[in-house]
């Protein structure tokens, strides 16, 4: 079994520094890697000739690894949109917290199951989850000591 992955979503956005702003100062992304692709290598890997892209990844929520990519040649592809979803220790103060950002929040905290939830959208439209698990969420929380030593 694999034990030393990242969990890696890569985001197509139309505005690189849009997106990079939201996910830096709104949801605290540690910027890790900063690289533009172009050229004769990367063309041959494109196919369109002039293909540029930019590449942003950073660490989100720990050890998750968000990658945003810009493309002067492909449109973001709504259909391709997966939802993400961020533990937060307190649902209500990560609203909060939000809404005074001015992210507008799809609804206040709800309570379901065992847990409470709302959405938020990136400027790109992509759909996140923030979710606080109540103390009986088994098996949905992971306990450190279920993570292991390298993890």
């Amino acid at each position: 079994m694999v034990r030393e992955t990242q969990l890696v979503f890569p985001i197509p956005v139309a505005g690189l520094e849009r997106a990079l702003t939201f996910y830096r100062d709104i949801l605290g992304m540690q910027m890790v890697l900063e690289r533009n692709l172009e050229g004769p290598e990367f063309e041959a890997v494109t196919a369109p000739p002039g293909a540029q892209s930019k590449l942003i990844r950073g660490l989100v929520a720990g050890n998750s690894i968000v990658q945003l990519f810009w493309h002067n040649w492909r449109e973001p592809q709504e259909e391709k949109r997966t939802l993400m979803s961020f533990e937060v220790r307190d649902a209500n103060l990560a609203h909060e917290r939000l809404l005074s950002a001015g992210v507008p929040c799809q609804s206040a905290p709800v309570a379901f199951d065992n847990s409470y939830a709302f959405v938020i959208h990136d400027p790109d439209g992509h759909p996140i989850e923030i979710i606080q698990w109540t103390p009986d969420a088994e098996p949905y929380r992971v306990s450190i000591a279920q993570r292991g030593p390298n993890t």
